[in-house]
């Protein structure tokens, strides 16, 4: 479940980061949006193996 939201994110964000360059409508806007899923995704594992290690700690 994991894997598909990092890989929907990564390629969503590639996908707008290159269509920003054809967009009529607000090229910026497009480009920002596709870095900042780009950002998503690899903030997810990050993320999460953060949160993993928490649980593992020894007190």
């Amino acid at each position: 479940m994991l894997f598909a939201l990092y890989a929907i994110l990564l390629l969503g964000g590639m996908y707008l980061v290159g269509a920003s360059f054809a967009s009529p409508i607000a090229p910026a806007l497009v480009f920002i949006a596709g870095v900042l899923c780009i950002a998503a995704a690899v903030a997810v594992p990050v993320m999460t193996q953060h949160r993993d290690a928490g649980h593992h700690r020894r007190e």
